[in-house]
């Protein structure tokens, strides 16, 4: 009710904003923008953005112009124009769009993932980069190990996957930033919900539908009873940014290596404020844990859903790791069909379907439109995942396309420079969880297939986890019995792979 009452009064102005932005923009260029619909005629489309955005690329073409309140979007459907634009011409295209929701109120210029491009960016990038490089990932597989072992035994309790998950990706995350697993101290798990706390409202609040007040920044002048969440956005900085440096001081004082530690002796952490330095590894851990969660919640879904897939995977691994051991990091290279079901499922539902908005810092050109400087550029990996071109028959569910053609693209992790940092350390977890969960599971539906298809949403889906055998039982009871679950060990033999 709020937001209505703040359009009606502001309509007037809205009316007469979006010529005066068009006549504004004029560029120098003769060439035109891209095709596109005209958005005068009805409002712009909240819901399922990423299919909407796909309809107007099979329309108008693999590149798109819209013009919405004062900002003017430049979509791009196909991976070829994200390639030739966020990749070949990175230098130009690797910035965001300016934000007042995000700049001003949830992050105020300290979220890395949304930082314009420069060299503040580039030394949150560093920072980042060195704890996620290649060598480093592969050295976080012991951490990897460990909690998926732990994962597989409380599944002989519990079928609840999406709280085991959560625990699984923050268990992870949590001991690697601040040196703390699970079950220390009251502190960490109250420090642990409110970061958690942050992560929720972030995705809920920082996705496409929640960008009204960039749109049009006239709507910042109403009072704020009229967008009560900008106060609240504000709140929640503060007390994540409090809560992001007590973990880190805490961590910086620990007796085990974690990245707190290791950043505080990295030249790049020395030119920024330590508070600024933690603000970078809270958002590191929030982003580790929920995209890896749901993904991983659609694997439980694709197993109810499509049993075949769920077979098939299950031959492969009786045949390559048997029934006497878990599958092992080192098995990875040796089950190709594993390795097709992770890519298939990021690229089957993508947790962020439009990926996060780049912004071109120049002029440019492309296919014979110009594309001014300043406009918001989105690569559409939903259209791209679902492009005909590309992969055939792109709505079902099918890794065997992965078998037949391993180069098919893989979209999830973004284009060019701002390709997600921890990539890496997200397919490993998907990888190990992947096939121990098959090894060792029957996932059945405990509800009934007839209810679910797969337009439905992984929350709707209750599953059974049963062991395959007495034997797999016995594997996975052993497995845990007899792991090292000292963390500090963990994390010394981590650091000294690094």
């Amino acid at each position: 009710m709020e937001l209505i009452v703040g359009l009606w009064l502001l309509a007037p102005l809205l009316f007469l904003y979006a010529p005066l932005g068009r006549l504004i923009g004029l560029n120098k260029s003769k060439r035109p923008l891209p095709p596109g619909p005209t958005l005068l005629s009805g409002p712009f489309p909240e819901k399922d953005i990423a299919k909407t955005f796909q309809k107007w690329n099979k329309k108008y073409g693999p590149i798109v112009s819209a013009k919405v309140g004062a900002q003017q979007f430049i979509i791009l459907g196909s991976r070829r124009a994200a390639q030739d634009l966020l990749e070949r011409r990175a230098s130009i295209y690797s910035s965001r769009p300016a934000s007042k929701f995000l700049d001003k109120y949830l992050h105020k210029g300290l979220s890395s993932a949304f930082m314009p491009y420069g060299a503040q960016w580039r030394l949150h990038r560093r920072l980042g980069s060195s704890l996620l490089s290649e060598r480093a990932s592969i050295a976080y597989r012991q951490l990897q190990d460990f909690e998926s072992k732990r994962l597989l035994h409380e599944f002989l309790s519990t079928n609840d996957f999406s709280d085991a998950f959560l625990s699984y990706t923050s268990d992870i995350m949590f001991t690697l930033v601040y040196g703390k697993g699970r079950g220390k101290d009251d502190s960490d798990h109250k420090m642990l919900y409110q970061i958690n706390e942050m992560a929720t409202f972030v995705l809920q609040k920082a996705s496409f539908g929640t960008i009204l007040l960039d749109l049009f920044p006239m709507l910042d002048w109403l009072p704020h009873r009229f967008l009560t969440w900008r106060k609240k956005a504000e709140d929640l900085h503060y007390k994540t940014k409090e809560v992001y440096t007590e973990c880190g001081n805490i961590a910086l004082g620990g007796d085990c290596w974690n990245w707190s530690h290791e950043v505080s002796q990295r030249s790049e952490a020395k030119e920024l404020p330590w508070e600024d330095v933690c603000y970078a590894l809270g958002e590191l851990y929030v982003a580790g844990i929920h995209t890896t969660k749901m993904v991983l919640e659609i694997l439980i879904m694709v197993c109810v859903l499509h049993t075949e897939v769920k077979q098939k995977a299950q031959a492969e691994l009786d045949s390559i790791v048997g029934e006497d051991r878990l599958p092992s990091p080192d098995d990875l290279e040796k089950l190709p069909y594993i390795r097709a079901i992770v890519s298939e499922l990021l690229r089957w539902r993508p947790i962020s379907p439009i990926g996060v908005p780049h912004a071109v810092t120049q002029d440019d050109e492309y296919m014979g439109y110009r594309i001014p400087a300043g406009a918001t550029v989105v690569a559409n990996q939903f259209g791209m995942n679902m492009d005909e071109a590309t992969f055939d028959n792109p709505t079902a569910f099918n890794p065997d396309r992965y078998l037949d053609n391993p180069s098919l693209p893989v979209s999830a992790f973004g284009f060019g420079r701002r390709i997600c940092p921890g990539h890496r350390l997200a397919r490993g977890s998907l990888l190990i969880v992947t096939s121990r969960l098959l090894w060792a599971y029957d996932i059945t539906s405990a509800q009934g297939d007839a209810s679910l298809s797969d337009e439905s949403s992984p929350s709707s889906v209750k599953a059974v986890f049963q062991p395959r055998s007495p034997k797999h039982e016995q594997v996975i009871k052993k497995e845990w019995e007899d792991s090292d679950k000292d963390e500090k060990q963990i994390l010394s033999r981590i650091r000294d792979r690094i």
